[in-house]
């Protein structure tokens, strides 16, 4: 009876030591060094990507902004060239009713002053 006693106490602290003693040779150990280092490379690796992104949607919009001055920019110079366009014609069938004779250039000056 003490020998079946004993058998049973023997196995009860084998299955009861064993997985601490596995546990204590470090195998599993949440909080090992290089975990430390793994979860602070993942930080900054985050972190890093975080910052890339922002300077990417940052150059994207820039790049959007730039756009869309460039077409506002297009279309007031075209505007502007017909207006000019428009002046000098009227200009040029005045001088051309009196009978009078201007270059290219001073009907150009003639239309700027106009708009001045």
């Amino acid at each position: 009876m003490i020998s079946a006693a004993r058998i049973v106490s023997s196995r009860i602290a084998r299955a009861n030591v064993v997985p601490r003693a596995v546990t204590a040779l470090g195998s599993t150990r949440p909080m090992s060094i290089s975990d430390k280092y793994a979860s602070k490379e993942k930080v900054e690796e985050e972190r890093y990507i975080r910052a890339r992104e922002m300077e990417l949607a940052e150059a994207n919009k820039k790049a959007a902004s730039a756009g869309a001055k460039s077409k506002e920019l297009k279309a007031k110079s075209a505007e502007l060239v017909a207006s000019k366009t428009a002046s000098m014609n009227e200009v040029a069938d005045l001088l051309a009713t009196s009978g009078d004779v201007v270059s290219e250039a001073g009907l150009a000056n003639l239309a700027d002053w106009k708009h001045e």
